[in-house]
């Protein structure tokens, strides 16, 4: 998570350079409609591959994601599934969100 969190008031938030990376997993998993394992076979880096992990979770329970990740890395994916929650377009998937 180095690089890609902000310690603030307790809470891991993503970066900047994490949320364009959010942004563009979602666009291709959601928009695009790719597999995660098709797009895990093209994330270049551990970065990419993290925020795509994150993105892949959208599909699975809170309570689940609580028994295999720890209580800080829960805080941070908790974050970014907000963060992606109130700032993608889910009804079209804002054309911007591929430019990133």
């Amino acid at each position: 998570m180095i690089g890609l969190t902000q310690l603030s008031q307790g809470n891991y938030l993503p970066t900047e350079e994490m949320k364009g990376l959010l942004r563009r997993w979602y666009y291709l998993k959601f928009g695009q409609k790719k597999s995660t394992v098709e797009l895990m076979a093209t994330a270049s880096d551990l970065r990419n591959k993290s925020a795509l992990s994150i993105v892949a979770l959208l599909d699975v329970d809170e309570q689940m994601i609580s028994h295999v990740v720890g209580k800080k890395r829960l805080i941070f994916v908790q974050n970014c599934h907000a963060y992606l929650k109130g700032s993608v377009n889910h009804a079209g998937l804002n054309s911007d969100i591929s430019n990133d």
